[in-house]
Parts: C-alpha cells; sequence; structure tokens
C-alpha cells in the first residue's frame, strides 16, 4: 500500500499549479495573437511545471524512505515567499531589484560594481525584453493605488 507523503504530495501540487497557469496564460492573458503575447511566456513556464511535477512524481514512486529536510532548504522557501509577498506589496520589479541586491550583497559578498553590472542587465532583460518587446504587464502591487 502506498503511503502518502511529501514525496507524491509536492509534486501533485506542483501539476495541479502549472496546470492553473497554463489556463490562465492560454486564456486569459493571451497566448499568440500576431505573435507572442503576455501569455507566452507564463505557458510556458507552466508546461515546464507540469512535465517536472510529472517525472518527480514517477520518481517518487520508485524511491523508498521519508524525505529528509535541511535547514537551508527551507531558507529557498523564505526566499519564494519573499519574492511572492514582495510582489503582491511593491510589484515585480522592485522586488526583482531588491532581491537581486540581497543576493549578490549579502550572500554572494559581490563588490557593489559588479552588482550594479549585474543589476543593470537583469533590468535590461526584465523591462526591455519582457516589458517592451514581448508587452507583458508587470504587477505593481500595493503602489499601483498609491501612485494611480
Amino acid at each position: 500500500m502506498l503511503k502518502s507523503n511529501t514525496k507524491k504530495i509536492i509534486p501533485l501540487l506542483f501539476i495541479a499549479l502549472g496546470a492553473l497557469f497554463a489556463l490562465v496564460g492560454f486564456f486569459q492573458l493571451g497566448f499568440w495573437v500576431d505573435g507572442p503575447g503576455p501569455g507566452f511566456f507564463p505557458s510556458i513556464m507552466a508546461i515546464v511545471m507540469i512535465l517536472a511535477g510529472i517525472a518527480s512524481f514517477v520518481l517518487s514512486l520508485k524511491e523508498e524512505g521519508e524525505a529528509k529536510y535541511f535547514k537551508d532548504e527551507f531558507m529557498v522557501i523564505l526566499g519564494g515567499v519573499g519574492l511572492f509577498a514582495g510582489t503582491f506589496i511593491i510589484g515585480l520589479v522592485p522586488t526583482i531589484i531588491v532581491y537581486l541586491l540581497i543576493w549578490l550583497r549579502v550572500f554572494e559578498k559581490i563588490s557593489w560594481k559588479m552588482t550594479a553590472v549585474i543589476m543593470g542587465i537583469a533590468l535590461f532583460i526584465t523591462i526591455g525584453v519582457f516589458g517592451m518587446w514581448l508587452g507583458i504587464q508587470f504587477p505593481l502591487g500595493l503602489l499601483e493605488y498609491v501612485v494611480g
């Protein structure tokens, strides 16, 4: 008899979230209208999530024993929660800036000069490619209501 544990539950949640994101990307955001639309990249990432979830679930059926968790792994989860919360509070682009700044200066201990270069490249890709070229509208969070 199969025992329900996190090795099986988490991949199923991953598949469900991927399916939800795919539906939103395809039908609400617009996948492809005269070129890639705002739902193009989220839909592709949703398909990757679904495939990764399926692969992880299949592998979990073959494994024996309980999942082992380490303290550093929870820091990754906290980082994801922080990004999610930050996106709703201050918006996506400022959250990316704060995340990169904390990651590069605190954890990687990179110089300010190199941090500025990496930040410039990341913002060029974020705003230039996704914002202007693909036309993705980034969430502004609560700033949207303050700014107007």
